[in-house]
């Protein structure tokens, strides 16, 4: 039961911890230190889409984990709700937003107003929906798992 906790743990962190480290500091450091705001904006692109896609994988076994571990009991538990939330953002990110947001990067975008109108709708809802992903997280890590408390006390 230990292991399973701490391996729940581990990867929490590792999804988590992940996203802070991209959203807040490797991606304000490419459009800092790269020359070209048009590389820096890709390889951003790249490191969000790397994060969401280890953020599905890590949510998707985490919630499962969650599930076999207390069965029907899970919908009573609040960490299991985020996690799903979590996961159904990422998800957001991966199927929907990134796409579309990469399709519009190739066409001319900038000289078309609409494109360029929802080209910022887009970002800005990333936006947002990154900063939620990234406290609700947090709010994970920092909170501690009654189950963990309870085998600690024993």
């Amino acid at each position: 039961m230990l292991a399973t906790i701490a391996s729940e743990k581990l990867l929490l962190t590792l999804w988590v911890g992940g996203l802070w480290a991209i959203g807040y500091l490797a991606v304000p450091m490419a459009f800092v230190n790269l020359s070209d705001v048009t590389v820096a904006g890709n390889y951003a692109g790249q490191l969000f889409s790397a994060i969401n896609m280890l953020g599905l994988g890590c949510g998707a076994v985490l919630i499962v984990s969650k599930v076999v571990q207390y069965k029907t009991k899970v919908k009573q538990m609040w960490r299991f709700w985020v996690l799903l939330a979590m996961a159904v953002m990422s998800a957001a990110f991966i199927f929907y937003l990134q796409p579309q947001m990469a399709e519009i990067k190739q066409l001319d975008w900038r000289a078309d107003t609409q494109l360029t109108e929802l080209f910022s709708l887009l970002h800005s809802i990333s936006q947002n929906l990154y900063l939620a992903l990234s406290l609700l997280g947090l709010a994970l890590v920092l909170s501690t798992d009654k189950q963990l408390q309870s085998i600690k006390a024993s």
